[in-house]
């Protein structure tokens, strides 16, 4: 059930519009203000954040959540999945990555989940980072 007021945000990087659709529902769901974003997208495959080394979607999120398979990656064309990682981690971001990779986690900063997640799982990992990042009303 949607709460009235928002409890948290997050930015939800995710280049399927079916899954985009799915997540962006449970987080809402559960009370959250989302906004979603498709990733780097064609001609040139490159995120304005990996440029500037700043994402203008990121300021002031709670969570981002990114699904490393971005559509670049399959054409090895443009911002790579790892280094708009980067740029969201040395930004101070908190940063779910979905994906095959899970180790490497950051405590209180990067929760690896496999991708297509289940709502629960999601949710846990949001409300850990948030928890961590000062959100008390998550």
């Amino acid at each position: 059930m949607a709460q009235s007021e928002p409890r948290g945000t997050v930015l939800l990087v995710e280049s399927d519009a079916d899954e985009r659709d799915r997540l962006a529902a449970c987080l809402e769901d559960a009370g959250l203000q989302v906004t979603v974003c498709p990733g780097p997208t064609g001609p040139d495959y490159t995120c304005v954040g990996a440029r500037t080394l700043e994402c203008p979607l990121a300021a002031g999120v709670s969570v981002i959540v990114l699904d490393m398979a971005l559509e670049g990656e399959a054409l090895m064309e443009g911002t790579a999945a790892e280094e708009l990682l980067g740029v969201y981690l040395f930004g101070g971001n908190r940063v779910i990555a979905l994906g095959d990779r899970l180790r490497d986690q950051v405590p209180g900063q990067l929760i690896r989940l496999r991708r297509h997640p289940e709502p629960n799982e999601l949710l846990t990992a949001v409300a850990s980072l948030a928890e961590r990042g000062g959100v008390d009303r998550l």
